[in-house]
């Protein structure tokens, strides 16, 4: 079976391929650019010399992507795509009604909303992480056993602050109206396990911010505006949530911020800088007690890939409350989960003064990352699933 696997560089396009060599498949990679998701008469006459020079049987890419769902239709070629972003907004493009289309989408909420569409091969399928490749750098980790934790960093967080979200770029809104989101969005940031954003977008509101907000995507998309919105005004509460957890934490506790975001917005923390996903990464988090994931608020119940690279290097994850992290890992046994800020303040003091505990409860996350969510374990389902 050989596998057209499309990557647009994407962190994990290594742990992929190694994966789908390992488990037997030839692959061949292609990085092909193009200039549109739904139409590039370039894109698609170079993909298509590839699939027929190469003679490949299947397609696979990290996210949807319209042109080579509609490449592989021509071919009537099986397209695999896992998606890890949320919203992905070209999973609403006419081009996903294919039947050569097998979807995996890692976030269960997103999967439910999606099945409106009636797709015909469309999966609710958690992410993964290379703990092969991870143990090879890192070591396996052993139970009980630290690398000295009087050298290690105390609270370590490795992401954006999203300080350039699309709601602060909003040139105007009536005073009423921001009053209203604004006052949506506070409310929002208190609550972790349900998302109702959307909810109260209701029909008045949504026709009071089209007269301000430009939102276009491309002809035939089948996505309401009230979904746009909400995604919208998620980043902004994540982006509201983060330097308010991260300033709050600061005060109190030796926290190092690796991102490329202003570090003015979190002035008390020590400035990390940018780290490399596949070797510095994986570093700081088996050599940082606590680390923590702050999820996006468009992920409403999937589980972050961050918390799953976390556990996979053998760190010590502290993770705001996600639905499917709580049914797939046990609170202080594999990870912890915090619910308020009081919560997350609480249990970092606890846990940087218990390192024994804290270092079990990082091993028993690392086995069960390895027995589930490796690499190796979901492609084999994957594949499994769409029958290549």
């Amino acid at each position: 079976m050989r596998i057209l696997y499309y990557t647009w560089f994407e962190n994990s396009q290594e742990d992929m391929e190694e994966t789908l060599l390992l488990l037997g498949y030839e692959v061949v990679k292609c990085s092909i650019p193009f200039q549109d998701y739904e139409n590039d008469e370039m894109f698609r006459q170079q993909l298509s010399e590839v699939v027929e020079n190469y003679g490949c049987d299947c397609i696979f890419s990290f996210n949807f992507f319209p042109i080579i769902a509609q490449i592989a239709q021509k071919f009537q070629l099986k397209y695999i795509s896992w998606v890890y972003d949320n919203p992905h907004w070209t999973l609403y493009s006419p081009s996903v009604k294919s039947d050569y289309n097998y979807i995996f989408v890692f976030d269960q909420a997103q999967y439910f909303r999606l099945q409106e569409l009636q797709l015909s091969h469309m999966y609710h399928f958690p992410l993964a992480v290379n703990t092969r490749r991870l143990c090879g750098l890192l070591g396996t980790p052993e139970s009980g056993v630290s690398s000295g934790t009087e050298s290690m960093l105390e609270v370590s967080f490795v992401g954006s602050l999203y300080e350039n979200n699309l709601y602060d770029q909003i040139q105007y809104l009536p005073e009423y109206l921001k009053g209203y989101l604004e006052g949506v969005m506070r409310a929002q940031q208190k609550i972790y396990g349900y998302n109702f954003v959307e909810e109260l977008l209701t029909r008045d509101v949504i026709e009071q911010m089209n007269a301000y907000i430009s939102m276009e995507l491309p002809k035939g998309y089948l996505v309401r505006k009230r979904e746009q919105y909400a995604a919208m005004l998620n980043g902004k509460i994540t982006c509201n949530e983060r330097i308010a957890l991260l300033e709050c934490l600061s005060q109190n506790s030796a926290l190092t911020l690796y991102t490329a975001s202003d570090m003015t917005k979190v002035p008390n923390a020590k400035a990390g800088g940018t780290v490399n996903y596949t070797q510095e990464m994986p570093k700081i988090f088996r050599n940082s007690k606590i680390n923590l994931n702050i999820t996006l608020r468009s992920i409403q119940s999937g589980i972050p890939l961050r918390a799953l690279d976390i556990m996979g290097a053998g760190g010590f994850l502290l993770s705001n409350y996600q639905p499917e992290l709580a049914e797939q890992f046990e609170d202080g046994k594999e990870l912890a989960l915090y619910g308020s800020v009081e919560e997350l303040q609480d249990k970092v003091t606890y846990y940087l003064s218990h390192d024994r505990e804290r270092q079990e409860i990082a091993y028993h996350g690392f086995q069960k990352v390895q027995k589930l969510f490796s690499y190796e374990t979901q492609v084999r389902k994957m594949m499994e699933f769409a029958q290549v």
